[in-house]
């Protein structure tokens, strides 16, 4: 969709706005940015994680559209000096889809930003997170344990959400009480109470637990562990009977547990309760329908404990994508979770306690025949369903040589 010199100042705004979520919404487009810049404002898309630029609108026509916009979302458009929040809802081919808005001033005007969420699209199950078989059946066996805590961490926007709520659809209908606490909701899920922060009215992420910990739940899901009151808060809910899911922004399992000690958990009672960690990043999927081997790399030298992961009879074999109609030219549709999961043991337990760091942690869970990050990427990269180039963007991924080449 390129826009550039296609919309005149005196178009409508409210049907050039219309028309720019339904081709969002139709590509998949997880944000829609418009960006102030000294010329006119830039529209992109973000799909697959990356920005893709649409064209270019000008100043006038911004101007109004994003009034349009803020006023739709019930946001006060005389406010030009403070970032302001809103949402709304629109209908695109039947679908209902929310629309999260922020709006920022830069210095050449507004900077918007609309995040989509399709209420039709059900949240993904368990088994559909791209866990390797190994991974699911330890994630599967934690969710189970009545009490403990089980952190997911992550980068911001790689899925974490996604992972807590595969997992609470598992738990829902077995008899316990489950409660969430998320800003924003973004999904409804059947028998599960939700509840939302706000910390613009002193509804903080630490005052919506303590308040839930006396609506006597079995399960919390906590959707961002940010402070030092809901680190600890979370650590002794789990030490006192529930089952606690929550996140991390660290990028590695063994930094979310030094993130939780930063935050003022008591190594004692974390190891008391501490389940398990699931790390994740996600990177692109290659395109099922233009994907082509790589010439020269049906015999590339494989780290052994990789090749131990492989699925029986599989060759390793590089992939890329040439691009289609499918992809939008881009060899890539959609996006996979790479992921490691932490369980501590006896002697990670110990190192938790004697606080010691993350890559020491590190190091001894990966002895402990812990699939790492690194490991995952490589299985996804010679099993065909992403890129080096993908791998080498997100993970610090050992570079792999033909056979002939070593």
């Amino acid at each position: 969709m390129d826009i550039k010199n296609t919309v005149s100042d005196e178009a409508d705004p409210s049907l050039i706005w219309e028309t720019i979520v339904g081709h969002a919404s139709r590509a998949g487009v997880s944000d829609i940015h418009l960006m102030a810049q000294e010329e006119a404002f830039e529209l992109a898309f973000r799909l697959d994680g990356e920005l893709h630029s649409q064209g270019l609108l000008s100043h006038e026509f911004s101007r109004r559209m994003i009034s349009h916009v803020r006023t739709a979302a019930s946001i006060d458009i005389a406010e030009h000096r403070r970032p302001t929040e809103g949402h709304m809802r629109i209908c695109v081919d039947g679908r209902d889809t929310d629309l999260r808005i922020s709006a920022v001033p830069t210095l050449f005007g507004l900077d918007l930003v609309v995040r989509l969420f399709d209420r039709t699209l059900s949240p993904l199950d368990l088994n559909e997170l791209g866990l390797l078989e190994q991974q699911l059946e330890r994630v599967q066996d934690m969710i189970q344990r009545p009490h403990g805590l089980i952190l997911v961490s992550g980068p911001s926007g790689c899925g974490k959400t996604t992972t807590l709520y595969a997992m609470l659809r598992r738990l829902t209908g077995t008899g316990r009480k489950i409660m969430t606490i998320e800003d924003p909701i973004e999904y409804g899920l059947h028998g599960v109470n939700q509840t939302q922060a706000n910390p613009r009215i002193g509804v903080t992420f630490a005052s919506m637990l303590t308040a839930i910990l006396r609506q006597d739940p079995n399960i919390i899901m906590v959707g961002e562990i940010r402070d030092e009151e809901t680190a600890v808060t979370a650590v002794r809910a789990a030490n006192s009977g529930h089952l606690v899911l929550a996140t991390t922004h660290a990028n590695r399992a063994s930094r979310a547990v030094e993130t939780l000690l930063s935050l003022g958990g008591h190594p004692y009672f974390l190891v008391q309760t501490l389940l398990a960690v699931i790390a994740q990043v996600l990177v692109k999927r290659l395109c099922p329908h233009c994907r082509t081997p790589l010439p020269g790399t049906a015999d590339t030298i494989l780290d052994p404990t990789v090749r131990s992961y492989l699925p029986g009879g599989t060759s390793p074999q590089l992939f890329r994508g040439t691009g289609c109609d499918r992809c939008f030219g881009t060899g890539y549709k959609g996006r996979m979770g790479l992921f490691e999961v932490f369980i501590p043991d006896d002697h990670t337990k110990q190192l938790i306690l004697n606080r010691k760091s993350a890559v020491e942690l590190e190091r001894a869970a990966t002895k402990a025949r812990m699939i790492a990050m690194e490991h995952a990427g490589k299985l996804a990269l010679f099993t065909g369903q992403t890129t080096m180039e993908e791998l080498v963007g997100t993970l610090p991924v050992v570079a792999v040589r033909p056979r002939e080449e070593a």
